[in-house]
Parts: structure tokens; C-alpha cells; sequence
């Protein structure tokens, strides 16, 4: 009998769901960071969202056939030295353009109109006004140009603003006025109002928004990432905002996750956080039902090839 794993915030959600439909399936579940139980080395199938592994987490999975990861990234699981090359990964690429796009625009506006003085002004009782910066006009530029990027990209279309995507291969897509290639991410920054960081984190992106990137962009810009922690220089974050090199930022991932309480970022200035809060929204399990369904499906019957969204090994 197959035995999967389910492993993430409320996975009583997902199971309520499945088990109905797959009562030929055990099905097990795990609420915080390796909540794997007594059995991890049974089980045959792990559904899981990234941030809830550890680097020793299939240490003793002896038994894994396919990870199914419950985000878009599938760092920390397709990188494993513990994974060999027969387990199948497959990832929920494609529903959270929507819900992304809404917390890119709340960081936005959130800086733009220093939202968070807003907030502390009314805990204290001060009735305080200032002119903040209308997005209208406004170039932002999205690094990354995946399904995320494109639901963005027409969002921001609707706010009148002009749009840069900013990626490998060079090629026309709609929203967008302009596509640049990566190797021009320091020249093209010095164009744009928002800087926002979509794409994922391998070789190549690890640190890919340095001190080279912030000392070149507007003194009046914004960084906001969305996309995994260890794109962006953190250290170098910090000293572009003390320095007045950039206006601010908004992060919602981090290169350490859960943010350590006695981390530098909870009190710096001018930096909005929010808990990794991009794909969790409260469709989030209808989003991925169609994907998870046909994917089981696909597995029980040995059409692995007809999986959505499998994704090749690769090692970091």
C-alpha cells in the first residue's frame, strides 16, 4: 500500500481533501519543520512545502519514489545528497501568480506610502499627513520572467506602470515594454523605481542582488523579494538602506527561515518584512487540487512521464 507524507502548515486541509478520493492510499501528516513522525523510512511519497526541511531531512529516507513539493521552489528537496536520481520531483509551478502579484503591490504601495508610520501613528493616537509616490509612471523592473512574473506583469500594467523584464533569453512577452538580459542587471537598474526579485535560487542566483546591484540603483528605489532568501545579499541590503543607496525594501523570504528573533532585519529602518506569506492565501488547496489529483493519479498507474510540472535533477 502506497504511504505518503504530507507535511506543511494545516495539512489537514490537503487530507480531508484526498483521502476520500484515494482510500487506497495511507496517508500521514506533519505540522512544523522535519515533522515526519517514526515511519519517514516507510514512507513512499513526501508532499511538502520547501521551508519545512532541514538539510538532513532524508537522511533515513530509504523509500522515497516521488517529492512532491507544495510551492513553487523545490530548493532543499532536488538538491538533497540523500535523493538519488530514480525519485521524481514535481513542483505547484503555475497557481501563484495571483496571490504573489497582490503581496508584490502591498509592498509597493506599503513603501511607497510609508504605510508602516501609518500604523504606528494610529497605535500612538497622531494624526500626522505627508505626499507619498504614486505608482503611476513608475518602472519597475522584474527579474524573472516565469508565470509569476507575467501575472505581475499585467497587474502592474493596470496601475500605468512600465514594465522591465529582466532575464536570460531575450524575447517579446505581453505586459511587458521591455526584456533585458541578466547580464545587464546593472545597467538596467538605474532605470527603475521597484526592483522585484522573481527568479529561483540555483548557482547562478545565489547572491545574484549584491552591493553592485544597490550602489547602482536609484537613491529612490525599492527593492522587494519574492522569490527565495539567498538571491539577495542581506548584509548588502542593510548597508545600501543605512547608506541612503536605496529607499527601501520589502522581503518577504529570508536567507534563514524561520527570521532568528535576534536577527538585524526585525529593526532595520525602511525595510518592510512579511513571514513568507506569498503563495498562502485561503484558496490556496483549491489552487492545488488539479495538480495534486492528476499527479497522483498519474503515479498509481505507473505514467510517471504524465506528471505536471516534474523537474530534472539537478545539484547546486
Amino acid at each position: 500500500m502506497t504511504k505518503i507524507h504530507i507535511l506543511g502548515p494545516n495539512p489537514e486541509t490537503f487530507l480531508v481533501k484526498l483521502a476520500p478520493l484515494f482510500p487506497e492510499i495511507v496517508f500521514t501528516v506533519g505540522s512544523y519543520r522535519d515533522d515526519f513522525g517514526q515511519d519517514f523510512k516507510l514512507y513512499d511519497v513526501l508532499f511538502a512545502f520547501s521551508d519545512f526541511l532541514s538539510p538532513d531531512s532524508f537522511k533515513v529516507s530509504n523509500r522515497l519514489r516521488w517529492v512532491q513539493s507544495l510551492g513553487t521552489g523545490l530548493d532543499g528537496m532536488i538538491d538533497s545528497p540523500y535523493l538519488d536520481d530514480t525519485v521524481i520531483f514535481t513542483s505547484m509551478r503555475g497557481i501563484h501568480g495571483p496571490q504573489v502579484s497582490e503581496l508584490v503591490f502591498m509592498h509597493m504601495l506599503s513603501l511607497s506610502r510609508n504605510y508602516s508610520k501609518a500604523m504606528v501613528n494610529q497605535r500612538d493616537h497622531l494624526w500626522e499627513r505627508w505626499p507619498g509616490k504614486s505608482l503611476q509612471k513608475k518602472t519597475v523592473g522584474l527579474l524573472g520572467v516565469g508565470i509569476i512574473s507575467q501575472a505581475l506583469a499585467k497587474r502592474c500594467k493596470a496601475f500605468d506602470m512600465k514594465v522591465v523584464g529582466i532575464t536570460n533569453t531575450r524575447r517579446e512577452l505581453e505586459n511587458f515594454d521591455k526584456i533585458v538580459l541578466r547580464k545587464e542587471l546593472i545597467s538596467i537598474v538605474k532605470e527603475l523605481d521597484y526592483l522585484v526579485v522573481l527568479v529561483p535560487l540555483d548557482g547562478e542566483t545565489l547572491g545574484l542582488v549584491d552591493e553592485r546591484v544597490f550602489s547602482n540603483m536609484k537613491r529612490t528605489a525599492y527593492l522587494i523579494n519574492v522569490a527565495r532568501g539567498g538571491v539577495v545579499d542581506e548584509n548588502a541590503l542593510m548597508t545600501a538602506i543605512n547608506n541612503g543607496e536605496i529607499a527601501g525594501a520589502g522581503l518577504d523570504v529570508f536567507e534563514q527561515e524561520p527570521l532568528p528573533v535576534d536577527s538585524p532585519l526585525w529593526s532595520q529602518p525602511n525595510l518592510n518584512l512579511t513571514p513568507h506569506l506569498g503563495g498562502m492565501v485561503d484558496v490556496y488547496v483549491e489552487q492545488a487540487m488539479p495538480i495534486l489529483i492528476h499527479n497522483l493519479k498519474a503515479f498509481l498507474s505507473g505514467q510517471n512521464d504524465t506528471m505536471l510540472n516534474l523537474v530534472e535533477h539537478q545539484k547546486y
